[in-house]
């Protein structure tokens, strides 16, 4: 006869994540290493033959994240977190368009959909912030601009913002597409912790320091970067992280992992 212990779920929490197509995104290996042990991931990458990352294959390809929800609801996962920031804003969507959008797929699919774009404006609200300095990490300028509108729709005054290239840390696109090129997108460390150093120092009456792309692998440097700026660091991963651990709600905290995760 089987026992209770013996029939239990393996895992106290099942999540799944959307991903960008054509790059090796570890964002599963990265939420379990902040998520309170036991709680499962795995992942659906979109698939776009020939995606070649610009704004307007998103645009084209929106109705994907759909297709990939569904799935992922489907093999049990109780929330589904879509990476990468720039796909709230691709078509034109304003934070209510995106958060209407996000309540309906979720009531369709009976899994709660978030998507990365917007819980930075969700972890944002939370914290109380008003205003904000924003590194834009490797964007391209259609996506800088993008997310920035996007974060301004959502009430958010820019103090500072700029990707690498304005920063002065890469000359040109091209010096920056052979890094993203030999790392296979994931940005070396000292990308990550001076882009966002500077966006802080272009404006120390911030509230917050917000750092908008997936590629940039933020959350295990927040504490380090907020114990230096003495001030929240809100970046893509760790809101998406937030945001879903938050709809899990599993009554434990998270410590050591930073300001907004400890807020959990």
């Amino acid at each position: 006869m089987l026992t209770t212990d013996s029939t239990r779920k393996r895992y106290i929490g099942y999540s799944g994540f959307v991903t960008t197509p054509r790059y090796f995104d570890d964002v599963v290996q990265q939420f379990t290493a902040v998520a309170p042990e036991g709680v499962g991931a795995m992942q659906r990458a979109l698939h776009i033959p020939g995606y070649e990352y610009h704004l307007n294959e998103r645009t084209r390809n929106f109705d994907l994240l759909d297709e990939a929800a569904t799935c992922l609801a489907e093999s049990h996962c109780q929330v589904i977190g879509q990476a990468g920031s720039n796909w709230v804003h691709c078509t034109g969507t304003t934070p209510d368009q995106i958060t209407r959008f996000c309540d309906d797929l979720s009531e369709r699919i009976g899994a709660r959909f978030l998507m990365a774009g917007h819980c930075i404006v969700e972890a944002l609200r939370h914290l109380g912030a008003r205003r904000i300095a924003v590194s834009n990490a490797y964007y391209r300028d259609d996506w800088r601009d993008g997310i920035n509108r996007y974060l301004e729709q959502a009430g958010f005054e820019i103090l500072s913002s700029g990707h690498m290239r304005d920063q002065g840390l890469y000359a040109t696109l091209e010096e920056q597409l052979e890094v993203e090129d030999q790392t296979v997108w994931d940005h070396p460390d000292r990308d990550v912790m001076e882009s966002i150093r500077l966006a802080h120092e272009a404006a120390r009456d911030a509230d917050v320091v917000v750092q908008t792309g997936a590629g940039f692998r933020t959350a295990p440097h927040v504490p380090a970067l907020e114990a230096m700026f003495d001030k929240p660091v809100v970046a893509s991963d760790n809101a998406l992280f937030w945001g879903m651990l938050r709809e899990l709600d599993l009554g434990i905290p998270v410590r050591d992992h930073g300001l907004l995760l400890g807020t959990l």
